[in-house]
């Protein structure tokens, strides 16, 4: 969670447990931090931003449920922004010296040998749309598989690709955090590019599918 006066960061807090799910039980308390840390209301807030995907089906939908919680009493817009397009902004916090020509290849494990991946240049642009890639069909994205420019690549998705990708370069981030979608959410806040906040859905790219029962029920 995070709040920035332009792109100016007033305040940010989260936690990382990639082996557990604590959206549910901490996001709210992380935004009752980062307002009192900015000392501010949500009343005081232009617009709230909030990653609508690719990610995990639960961290989504609580996500994008609380953005429309915090913005409808207070009839603030949504700014919607991609999780995989906040990976390439950590990737080029983390590496300023990329060069215009340089590739970034975001991917997110999607379980088994698929990511949800896209490929943006050095200097941030978009060059492929957010998709699921199936490593065994397309180890090596169509739009980063160019020799004459070097490739990074960023997420928890990019160990599973490294034995088919060799030259692949490793930007050590798994995850974006929440100052990584500030840029992307400014930029749509001038363009006033704002999300319909009773249509917004999370940006799942496939379906979901139930798994079998835990908890000793009878399948069916």
């Amino acid at each position: 969670m995070a709040i920035a006066e332009g792109k100016t960061l007033l305040a940010e807090c989260g936690s990382l447990d990639p082996k557990g799910y604590q959206h549910a039980e901490k996001l709210h308390v992380y935004i009752q931090e980062v307002l009192t840390s900015a000392n501010l209301r949500v009343s005081d807030l232009d617009a709230i931003a909030v990653s609508a995907g690719p990610g995990s089906y639960t961290g989504l939908r609580i996500g994008v449920v609380s953005a429309k919680g915090l913005a409808q009493p207070h009839s603030l817009p949504i700014l919607a922004y991609s999780s995989l397009e906040a990976l390439g902004e950590a990737a080029r916090e983390l590496a300023p010296n990329l060069h215009a020509h340089d590739r970034i290849w975001a991917a997110m494990d999607a379980r088994r040998m698929e990511v949800y991946s896209a490929v943006f240049t050095g200097n941030g642009e978009r060059l492929s749309p957010d998709a699921p890639q199936l490593l065994e069909e397309m180890p090596i994205h169509a739009s980063a598989s160019d020799a004459d420019y070097k490739v990074y690549g960023v997420g928890d998705g990019v160990a599973k690709a490294l034995a088919s990708w060799p030259n692949l370069r490793v930007v050590p981030i798994e995850y974006a955090s929440a100052r990584h979608g500030i840029s992307m959410a400014l930029r749509a806040f001038e363009a006033k590019d704002f999300a319909d906040t009773a249509a917004l859905t999370p940006a799942y790219l496939k379906a979901y599918r139930a798994g079998s029962p835990k908890l000793g029920l009878p399948n069916t």
